[in-house]
């Protein structure tokens, strides 16, 4: 069992790691365009494995099989994901097993660990992480730019 742990902590880091990787990125390169092609299902293995997520707009579902990733893209509707889900803008309810990330969202994200800049919703998770705005319920949240950036259970900034 502790090997298991060991195993899924491990996994998780490395998860995060890449995410913040990949949201420095984002941050250099254009935000999302909202008038390039869209699809209502999108199916996404690993990032670099298709590269159409990346620059695709979803308008429905997008699924992670194990992850679920769109760089330069937005999900209006639902991104599910077995383990990690790393849209760059969300517009509905981002969810995982272990790990969600976002520039935006507006809606819901609800994982183990749900990381965004600003969230006009709710992060509902063990482990919530924002730079500028939102609501979080959770063991852990943190909002960067808030009078009191640290609050268990309940923390909130608009």
């Amino acid at each position: 069992m502790k090997f298991f742990l060991s195993l899924l902590t491990a996994f998780a880091l490395l998860t995060v790691a890449h995410a913040q990787g990949t949201a420095q990125k984002a941050q250099e390169q254009p935000k999302a365009d909202h008038s390039s092609d869209y699809e209502f299902f999108s199916l996404a293995f690993f990032p670099g494995v298709s590269t159409s997520p990346d620059h695709v707009n979803v308008y429905g579902v997008r699924l992670g099989a194990p992850v679920s990733f769109g760089d330069h893209s937005f999900v209006a509707g639902t991104e599910l994901a077995v383990l990690a889900g790393m849209t760059s803008e969300i517009y509905g309810l981002q969810a995982a097993g272990l790990f969600v990330t976002a520039n935006k969202v507006e809606g819901i994200q609800f994982s183990i660990v749900n990381d965004a800049k600003k969230v006009y919703g709710l992060q509902l998770g063990l482990i919530n992480l924002s730079e500028d705005a939102a609501f979080q319920i959770g063991l852990v949240n943190y909002i960067k730019n808030s009078k009191v950036p640290f609050l268990p259970i309940l923390n909130v900034c608009f």
